[in-house]
């Protein structure tokens, strides 16, 4: 396989390969390959007298991806520290970023380019997602609710309904898993409590979903309840939410008002 470093052109590289749209990890992992050619200049000792072959860059699950060969060891973990670096930063502008999942895509975007994605791949987006994702649980998910309940509609932000939806499969999986009918757990509400968490409250629960309920909890204290970026917890007088900066710069907007 040919070479997709020119060690001469080392930012013309790295960009052609990443492409403009993901200029802002292009831009860091330019800078790092900069320091491996001055390290292998100045430290041969210590580096290696040869540059290594860089044979493959691109993102792939959300990550950073760079394929080496004859590549000297000391070099090769620098890469990987500092291609952890990269990986928490925004693949379009270099902002503090994380792994967003959207409608199954993982790429690695800031809160605003996160939007901006949004709206640029799904018509409508700031409108219609993610509250295009209706969610009845009652009818979704009947073996985790009462016989006689009808419907069941979560009363929370939209950004927090793919969590509740994961939630709820993996809740579903291991009732079935762990009893057999009549199941013992039912779901009795969803909504969002007054610390900006997630609340789901239960009339019959058991102790096997101890560990999907921690999670979800937690995990609904860093995600957006207005549009599922990750997000941090907005204080108030007598209430919290979830909000990205991108959301809470928008203006007034509470999930209890959901």
């Amino acid at each position: 396989m040919k070479p997709v470093v020119d060690w001469n052109d080392i930012y013309a590289s790295v960009r052609k390969e990443l492409g403009d749209h993901r200029a802002g990890w292009a831009d860091q992992l330019a800078l790092v390959l900069e320091d491996v050619k001055r390290s292998v200049e100045h430290h041969p000792d210590v580096f290696g007298s040869e540059l290594p072959v860089v044979q493959q860059i691109k993102q792939k699950m959300g990550g950073l991806r760079v394929y080496t060969r004859k590549c000297n060891q000391n070099i090769l973990d620098e890469l990987d520290t500092r291609i952890d670096e990269i990986e928490r930063t925004c693949e379009r502008c270099g902002n503090s970023a994380g792994i967003q999942n959207i409608q199954g895509y993982l790429t690695t975007l800031c809160c605003w380019c996160y939007h901006e994605y949004l709206e640029y791949r799904f018509e409508g987006a700031e409108a219609n997602w993610p509250t295009d994702l209706k969610l009845d649980i009652a009818d979704r998910f009947p073996d985790l609710v009462s016989a006689d309940t009808a419907s069941l509609k979560p009363a929370i932000g939209p950004g927090w309904l793919v969590l509740l939806g994961r939630f709820l499969q993996a809740t579903e999986h291991v009732v079935r898993k762990a009893f057999v009918e009549p199941v013992v757990v039912q779901i009795t509400d969803v909504k969002t409590n007054r610390n900006g968490s997630i609340d789901i409250v239960f009339s019959r629960y058991d102790h096997c979903l101890d560990q999907l309920l921690r999670r979800i909890e937690l995990d609904s204290k860093r995600t957006c309840a207005k549009c599922g970026h990750k997000g941090d917890i907005v204080r108030k007088k007598d209430e919290a939410n979830v909000l990205c900066a991108h959301c809470h710069e928008q203006g007034e907007w509470s999930p209890f008002d959901e």
